[in-house]
């Protein structure tokens, strides 16, 4: 029996969406406060607290709204494994951030889709060019800064 690769994107059933399945979801204003104070935390390295903070809107909606709100936990976990020094979590969570925001481009529930998928982008191949044994050397200039105007939308999905 083959053991199957724990650094690979799982594909579940929904995690993988379509242009027509990407529609803003009506944000609360309990969700803007949670999706700025999660962006927030994030950008102050502060990764598991922000995705506590995106949990919360993600246990609101139902899917496919989930998918966006996954793909940015996921990234949180992804920098979270970095700093504890666990070289499969961050390539399993990066790779499963990639897969989730492949269809989405431009601004989504008010971030810059774009930038963080050029982040991820930038993670994913320092930290193939690291490897397990050189994790401590992640330049950690390329993480991610999220972009993030609470009043604007604007779906955008890549064609």
């Amino acid at each position: 029996m083959q053991a199957s690769d724990p650094t690979a994107a799982r594909l579940k059933p929904g995690y993988v969406l379509s242009a027509e399945d990407i529609v803003e979801f009506p944000m609360s204003d309990e969700d803007r406060r949670d999706m700025a104070r999660g962006i927030e935390l994030f950008n102050r390295g502060e990764f598991w607290e922000s995705h506590e903070a995106w949990e919360q809107i993600w246990l609101r909606h139902e899917e496919p709204a989930r998918v966006f709100l996954q793909a940015l936990i996921q990234l949180a976990a992804a920098y979270h494994q970095l700093q504890r020094r666990i070289y499969h979590g961050v390539v399993k969570h990066l790779n499963n951030v990639a897969l989730k925001l492949g269809p989405f481009s431009g601004r989504f529930l008010g971030v810059d889709v774009d930038g963080v998928k050029a982040a991820v982008d930038r993670g994913q191949t320092e930290i193939d060019r690291v490897g397990a044994t050189g994790i401590e050397r992640f330049d950690q200039a390329l993480l991610c800064k999220i972009a993030f105007d609470p009043r604007g939308t604007g779906t955008a999905p890549r064609t």
